[in-house]
């Protein structure tokens, strides 16, 4: 769709990704003492969010740098330096997978240079309903949010209340709503979502505020027992809605495996996992289009836009003939005035019979005395 006073991107060569070596340079400023042997480009730090390369130093570790390619990546690192900090070794001992650790940073940031974790990024087709794999995920997730949320507010970090959550989602409704490009019925589909008082009664936990499939290292396939090894990409931690970190599970294309990975997490989590989980979790799932919509808006690309557009109507559909799964809980029927009375009399017959019960049963026991 052509979009009026937009233009869609061409080529440029404004920005090019440094090169490994270069990034090796950046490293031994950020890293004093560092001896690089090995420098290998390195196609795992972020998916264009940040250049990046795998160097090995002289004594045999590896070790990932990485650059920022704009402001905005520039902010995530140095967000990610901070939470790193956060997660003392206590805290990592209470989780079942590696977390990279700071291992320098050159100011601005210019460079980050973190620990490197072994282990190859998830494939979503490759989680099986009832495999390890996804017990593994919903274990890792689920530790996450066992974390004390001592943690977060103890070093500033952001602390959202269930209040805040639902603010948040009415907000970026009204945002994308704006925009025009949202069918009617998806909004409305949403707005219904956020009038559900029962969908936001839960209790804010930590969160990664970013998971996502590409956050979640794991053993390679060929290992039976397949589990997750690492996670990445920590900028977002925060106290927060639990259902966010488990949005992008429901997009796993083999049927049965979000099952397991739930399954798996309630059962870790008990009184903790509200009813609500996957209902709003799946609210979440939906409104990362919107999401991508705003970014394409916001940045005058027709390319994003468009893109988001066509996921937004393909969205409807599902939504129209029932696949998209029901964001509402079920309502109960509303009593008539007459009901309520015939309820309230019941109930005072039931509290009348209760009251004179004890006197029939002080007087049986006086007359067998006597």
């Amino acid at each position: 769709m052509r979009r009026k006073g937009w233009e869609a991107p061409r080529p440029s060569l404004e920005r090019m990704s440094r090169h490994r070596f270069t990034l090796a340079a950046l490293a031994t400023l950020a890293v004093p003492g560092l001896d690089v042997a090995v420098t290998r480009t390195f196609t795992g730090g972020g998916e264009g969010q940040h250049d990046a390369a795998l160097l090995t130093d002289a004594e045999g570790e590896h070790l990932v740098v990485r650059a920022p390619v704009d402001q905005q990546s520039a902010a995530r690192l140095t967000a990610e330096v901070g939470v790193l900090e956060v997660l003392t070794p206590g805290v990592r001992a209470r989780l079942p997978f590696a977390v990279p650790s700071t291992k320098g940073v050159l100011p601005a940031p210019q460079a980050v240079v973190t620990s490197y974790l072994p282990g190859v990024r998830l494939q979503p087709g490759a989680v099986g309903a009832d495999s390890a794999l996804a017990g593994s995920i919903g274990r890792a997730v689920a530790a996450i949010h066992e974390l004390p949320t001592a943690v977060v507010a103890d070093a500033q970090l952001p602390v959202a209340t269930a209040a805040d959550c639902l603010r948040g989602v009415e907000d970026l409704i009204k945002r994308v709503d704006s925009t025009g490009d949202v069918p009617l019925e998806l909004i409305n589909r949403w707005s219904d979502a956020v009038a559900d008082a029962t969908l936001w009664r839960f209790q804010p936990c930590v969160v990664h505020g970013g998971l996502a499939a590409e956050s979640l290292l794991v053993s390679p396939k060929e290992d039976p027992d397949s589990r997750v090894t690492g996670v990445l990409g920590w900028a977002g931690l925060q106290v927060g809605d639990p259902a966010r970190d488990l949005a992008w599970v429901l997009g796993l294309p083999e049927a049965g495996a979000a099952s397991t990975v739930l399954d798996t997490y309630t059962a870790i989590r008990g009184r903790n996992a509200d009813t609500a989980l996957t209902r709003r979790a799946l609210l979440y799932a939906e409104l990362e289009i919107a999401r991508w919509l705003l970014h394409g808006v916001e940045r005058r690309d027709a390319v994003i836009a468009d893109d988001a557009v066509q996921m937004l109507e393909a969205l409807l559909a599902s939504a129209l003939d029932g696949t998209a799964g029901t964001l509402v809980g079920e309502r109960k029927p509303t009593l008539t005035v007459a009901e309520v009375e015939r309820m309230l009399d019941a109930r005072r017959q039931r509290a009348s019979g209760a009251s004179r019960a004890p006197l029939a049963f002080h007087a049986s026991r006086s007359s067998a005395s006597e």
